[in-house]
């Protein structure tokens, strides 16, 4: 971050000794760049695509002129403006603060609804920015409606806006690295898993979008100040195609890709301009940019530097992960006593338009035990699973956490409290390190972002996977992946895990190496599992109990030898009887029912 605010610096210093015309270019894109962070810190680290931060620029935009603008002026330029507006003339910093806390206003306006809206919120945004616009148009004692606004002092030089720019490349770089920043860009990834790890999404959205709105704020305050004359149409497409460019070719995920993205589409748009200047090309820049961004999507959908910062590459690079990284203390887990009840549902029932998926099952999962559950595919199993995190409403329930009642609970405040799990299918945060996966459970739990990564690799290292910290969590083998995703699951402190097919894809010798992490983990900490799969021999080795669900309902309950040995368990698990003695001698006919998922 220092080294990107000092080029900052050294082009505002070196473009105030440049001809005037170059001046103005290198101001603009200063100003530009300010916009580009606004939509780097919502979009970049949410992944939702905003269209209506050019709505907060123009806002602010003329905000900050009527506050700017002389008296004398106003009478000729805005002669219908209230009269309570019509003496007031702030100082220019005093005007500029007052259009980014009118943005910042409209931005938590319009935050609330569009944090909220998941994958319509990209359409929500395009419908702030036509309200915007239609604001603008519409206010004619505040902006002369569509015709020409002037009178706005021109103070925004190189200096300023280069200030501003670099103000905003910090507050960006900031965010991305804060805690919320974190979580936001683990929601980005996969918004249902980093709800599992305690990420409350849509308040990190509706800060990301309150703050960029802001940000924008401080863009238009200096356009107005760049621009001294403008109208509506100057805050429209035109200019979000611009932004969104330059957001697009340099990365979005990275601040520094803001920062080269802004550069490269400036010289861009500029030579098409004198391109379509000196041969009467009309709208050449506009198309230009279009084709620039299909051609990125194509070759390079995550721009030139894609999701991570270069200091970032540069450390992942050359700091592998070794063992004196990781620390050989054991893990501390919560406080509870063994057998100690960390997880009870009662009569649970769950239907599908009248296919009842569960229908009053109860189970309970004690401190340093391992309950199992087997059963064939579609009994219900997983549907039990998102019943008691939260991900899925039961139609009834009694659902108790160390005692505590958390039916009513959303799936980010439950798994704060202690309910980790993993998923069916590996849900993992794929552009992000695994050292990062699992900072973002750290962080929920608590820890601040540095003792977050050095807790992060203990229990990597308790998992075995430390080695590959630095790496893209989507780069690593099945087998891995399904390691990191425990241990992500394990960085909530969690009072009870449940992992639901956590062996599905392993071979043997995997299995065996999960079972032996699994007993480790019941040592060092006095955390409760839960243990979902079809790997009749990790079942019958690692649980204490055992209950078998068929057709949403439990068929059998008790020690796993017992329930195992019962005929019934065989022909509801395996479709007949006779096969059971061989899963006695091997589990091997579990171990291939389990390749299937419900």
């Amino acid at each position: 971050m220092l080294g990107w605010s000092l080029l900052l610096v050294l082009i505002t210093l070196i473009g105030g000794t440049l001809p005037s015309a170059t001046q103005l270019l290198v101001t603009t894109a200063l100003v530009l760049l300010t916009g580009v962070m606004a939509l780097q810190i919502f979009s970049g680290n949410s992944g939702i695509l905003s269209f209506g931060h050019v709505g907060f620029v123009g806002i602010a935009a003329y905000t900050t002129g009527i506050l700017a603008m002389p008296p004398t002026v106003k009478k000729t330029s805005l002669p219908i403006l209230p009269e309570l507006l019509q003496g007031i003339q702030l100082p220019i910093w005093q005007a500029m603060v007052g259009g980014v806390l009118v943005a910042t206003i409209i931005g938590v306006i319009s935050g609330l609804v569009v944090a909220r809206l998941g994958d319509a919120a990209s359409i929500a945004t395009l419908a702030v920015l036509i309200i915007l616009h239609g604001v603008m148009v519409g206010a004619e004692p505040f902006t002369r409606g569509s015709q020409t606004f002037y009178g706005v002092p021109r103070y925004t030089s190189i200096v300023v806006a280069g200030i501003i720019a670099t103000l905003a490349v910090i507050v960006a770089r900031v965010f991305r690295d804060s805690r919320l920043g974190i979580h936001l860009r683990a929601s980005r990834d996969d918004s249902l898993a980093a709800s599992s790890s305690g990420v409350r999404v849509h308040y990190a959205r509706l800060v990301a979008w309150v703050i960029s709105s802001a940000v924008a704020g401080a863009m238009g305050a200096a356009y107005a100040g760049l621009l001294g004359a403008f109208s509506p149409k100057d805050f429209y497409f035109s200019l979000t195609l611009t932004l969104l460019t330059m957001l697009i070719v340099g990365g979005s995920g990275s601040v520094a890709g803001g920062i080269v993205g802004a550069i490269v589409v400036t010289i861009v748009i500029e030579l098409l301009r004198r391109v379509g200047d000196a041969n009467g090309f009309f709208g050449l820049t506009s198309a230009g940019l279009a084709v620039i961004i299909l051609l990125t999507l194509y070759l390079r959908p995550q721009g030139i530097l894609g999701f991570r910062e270069p200091e970032e590459v540069v450390a992942y690079k050359s700091l592998p992960v070794s063992p004196r990284d990781t620390d050989s203390d054991p893990l501390v887990g919560r406080d509870q006593s063994q057998g100690t009840v960390v997880l009870s549902c009662n009569d649970v029932v769950k239907r599908f338009s009248g296919l009842t998926a569960l229908n009053g099952v109860s189970i309970s999962v004690e401190a340093k035990r391992v309950a199992g559950m087997i059963g064939p595919n579609g009994s219900g199993k997983s549907t039990l699973v998102n019943c008691l995190t939260g991900l899925t409403k039961p139609d009834s329930a009694n659902i108790t956490q160390a005692g505590q009642p958390i039916g009513n609970q959303p799936v980010w405040r439950r798994a704060r409290q202690g309910l980790g799990r993993t998923f069916q299918t590996v849900r993992l945060f794929r552009e992000m390190t695994v050292l990062d996966n699992v900072t973002v459970a750290c962080i929920s739990s608590g820890l601040s972002p540095d003792r977050a990564d050095r807790r992060s690799l203990q229990i990597l290292s308790v998992l075995g996977v430390a080695q590959h910290g630095y790496r893209a969590a989507g780069e690593l083998p099945y087998g891995d992946q399904r390691r990191v995703e425990i241990a992500r699951a394990l960085a909530l402190n969690p009072r009870v895990l449940l992992l639901d097919e956590p062996a599905a894809g392993m071979n043997p010798a995997e299995s065996r190496e999960l079972l032996t992490q699994l007993q480790t983990l019941l040592q060092q900490t006095e955390v409760g599992i839960l243990l979902i799969d079809h790997d009749v021999a990790l079942i019958r080795s690692a649980c204490d109990s055992l209950t078998v669900l068929d057709y949403g309902a439990v068929l059998a309950f008790g020690d796993p030898e017992t329930v195992l040995a019962q005929p019934e368990v065989a022909a509801a698990y395996l479709g007949w009887r006779d096969q059971m003695p061989a899963l006695d001698h091997t589990g091997a006919t579990g171990q291939q029912k389990g390749n299937h998922h419900e």
